[in-house]
């Protein structure tokens, strides 16, 4: 924990370094544009994809349907808007893997949904459909499998 500390400390000091290089290579003016487009760039996809987030999960509890997909992809897009609201090259580039991740998993169906994996409930145990190959494991006695209702 105090590495991670210490390494969020020396954070801004390396955002720092790494403009002072843009600026010198680019010029002031080309970095101060580069962090005012990001800033603005991370302030939008906040304000929208957040607002959106929130429309799907209100519309997702009212039709009794499981909220994952959608926090998944709008935490991956509310992860990358904050970072490019950081002003920094280095903040800029983890952006990135974080907006292909929330494209990657965009339309992925969650668990329960159509065309994701099944699920079945019996009793208090719920049971999400997984890969199962015959022949590796014996097949448990039938007072103890959990059958389709």
């Amino acid at each position: 924990m105090p590495l991670f500390r210490f390494l969020l400390l020396l954070l801004p000091l390396f955002e720092l370094a790494s403009l002072i290089l843009l600026g010198q290579r680019i010029g002031v003016g080309a970095t101060l544009l580069w962090v005012l487009g990001t800033g603005l760039l991370g302030l939008v996809l906040i304000q929208r994809q957040g607002w959106s987030m929130l429309q799907q999960l209100q519309i997702r509890m009212a039709e009794n349907r499981s909220p994952f997909a959608v926090l998944k992809t709008g935490m991956w897009w509310l992860l990358a808007g904050v970072l490019l609201m950081i002003p920094g090259l280095i903040t800029d580039t983890l952006a990135i893997p974080c907006l292909v991740l929330a494209l990657v998993s965009r339309g992925k169906p969650a668990p329960g949904e159509p065309g994701g994996p099944t699920v079945w409930k019996q009793g208090n145990t719920t049971i999400i459909e997984g890969e199962w190959r015959d022949g590796e494991e014996p097949r448990a006695p039938r007072d103890q499998r959990i059958e389709r209702d």
